[in-house]
């Protein structure tokens, strides 16, 4: 049964992109990236933001645990503010489902001023998520912009727990972080 749905998810995401909606597109090397269009209507490529951790949430606007999730993330990038670590928000939903202007109108009533992006029909999620449609999938990259798992899967109710978590993979990523003199991966 999970096959069929990738599969039904990587047409959908295919059948969008024909049409000029934003897709996702893999981004070639061992570090397990993406190619994404946000809300702001920005092209992000996590390829290109090395330098930073990255902490990557996959959700949808009718997802409970996904909406905690983003309460927690907002609460973390205000921690981290200085530091280089940054913040994004995927939606796995259809545009033509959930338009631009709900999803705008989503984040505004939550008050989110993390990134949002868009990955109609899940493309970008299938490549760290194959095993079950459980979201919030939280992604971590290193500074280099290689994945560092493994993946997060889910909200626990103590939203506490949930920072905890966020906060001792972050730290680690930070910490092994080269200095910025360090050689040409660390420099910006």
């Amino acid at each position: 049964m999970l096959p069929l749905l990738l599969a039904a998810l990587c047409f959908e995401g295919r059948a969008q992109q024909a049409d000029g909606a934003p897709a996702a597109s893999a981004v070639a090397g061992e570090g397990g990236g993406f190619r994404l269009k946000g809300l702001d209507g920005k092209l992000y490529d996590t390829s290109q933001m090395n330098g930073d951790v990255l902490v990557v949430s996959f959700g949808a606007t009718w997802c409970v645990p996904c909406a905690w999730e983003s309460v927690a993330a907002e609460e973390l990038k205000e921690e981290y503010k200085g530091k280089p670590v940054r913040f994004l928000w995927v939606s796995i939903e259809d545009p033509k489902r959930v338009s631009n202007n709900i999803l705008r109108h989503y984040v505004k009533e939550r008050r989110m001023t993390v990134t949002v992006l868009r990955d109609p029909g899940g493309v970008a999620l299938s490549q760290y998520e194959r095993e079950s449609t459980r979201i919030p999938v939280v992604v971590f990259f290193d500074a280099e912009g290689r994945l560092s798992g493994p993946v997060h899967k889910g909200m626990p109710q103590e939203i506490t727990l949930y920072k905890q978590m966020v906060r001792e993979r972050v730290n680690a990523l930070l910490a092994a972080r080269r200095p910025r003199d360090a050689g040409p991966a660390a420099a910006r």
